[in-house]
């Protein structure tokens, strides 16, 4: 998959968590895309570590078995 689409993928998918959150101002948010586009993310954690596993699960539950996913952005304040 082109590299270009998974930045879109995953910076709409940060878009979509920002504008959901209505947590505090300091919760964590993350993105997680695998080579073929397949995505997850998470939004308004306290903890870095819970939104990134948060958002790996959501990934690997939308993957095929032999896709890998992986964090492209994590960010506080989201």
């Amino acid at each position: 998959m082109n590299q270009y689409l998974k930045i879109g993928i995953a910076g709409l998918a940060l878009l979509a968590a920002a504008i959901a959150s209505t947590g505090p101002a300091r919760a964590w948010g993350c993105v997680a895309v695998s080579e073929n586009g397949t995505y997850g993310y998470s939004y308004n954690y306290d903890d870095r570590d819970d939104a990134v596993d948060r958002a790996l699960s959501e990934c690997a539950s939308r993957a095929t078995t032999d896709q890998t996913c992986e964090i492209t952005d994590c960010t506080e304040g989201s």
